[in-house]
């Protein structure tokens, strides 16, 4: 023990934060290969669909789904 105040403390906490752009940016490739997915999915794999279209669902209703701006051309 240093006898410093947080001397202890983890410095992970700091360093291991998204920028609200980076995670919107992320989402956004999530909804996106969730989209391709869902795409491919045929008719008879109904609960796959349905699971994909319930984390489509959740990622397109993230705040930080609309933080990173339009979508890459």
């Amino acid at each position: 023990m240093t006898g410093r105040p947080g001397a202890e403390r983890s410095d992970w906490t700091d360093q291991d934060l998204l920028t609200r752009r980076e995670a919107g940016e992320r989402i956004r490739a999530e909804i996106a290969e969730t989209e391709a997915l869902l795409a491919a999915a045929g008719p008879a794999r109904a609960a796959e669909r349905a699971a994909l279209e319930r984390r489509l669902a959740v990622l397109r209703a993230h705040p930080a789904a609309a933080s990173a701006g339009p979508p890459a051309a």
